[in-house]
């Protein structure tokens, strides 16, 4: 059931509501008037029903739209993530290592909070490269000393 045909049910049982009570006007017998109120409660409910119905249409909704947009988003990580793979480093350093692009190295840390972040040479003899995310270091060329 979609708004539109709520819309319509609801305005149909407030339409219904509203004759009935002009019924109660009428100079009627008193059973007569006791099915009318009956019949005046009953659309009540039934616009109450519809009611709780269109709330929880809204938050199906809602939950809907929110587990579309966490699947685009888990799409969206494993399709950054498998520009990378594990490797291990000549320095001994097990990182992710671009398969496509320029040739880079990304820390698995950061990966793992779903955060690509790409190592950064720190041109020292021992060949670390750091994180610019959560600032680890990792042994990844290291550097031959010349003496």
């Amino acid at each position: 059931m979609d708004m539109t045909s709520i819309a319509t049910a609801y305005s149909g049982l407030r339409a219904a509501k509203e004759i009935f009570s002009n019924y109660t006007d009428l100079k009627i017998d008193a059973a007569a008037r006791e099915r009318v109120n009956e019949a005046i409660a009953k659309v009540g409910e039934a616009q109450d029903a519809l009611f709780q119905m269109r709330e929880e249409m809204f938050r199906l909704q809602e939950e809907n739209r929110l587990l579309k947009d966490s699947i685009a988003e888990n799409e969206n990580w494993e399709k950054r993530l498998s520009a990378y793979e594990l490797a291990e480093t000549s320095g001994g350093a097990i990182v992710f290592k671009s398969t496509s692009g320029v040739d880079h190295f990304a820390c698995p840390s950061c990966a793992e909070k779903r955060e690509i972040q790409i190592l950064q040479d720190r041109r020292v003899v021992s060949g670390d490269y750091d994180c610019p995310g959560c600032g680890k270091s990792f042994p990844v060329k290291p550097r031959k000393q010349i003496y």
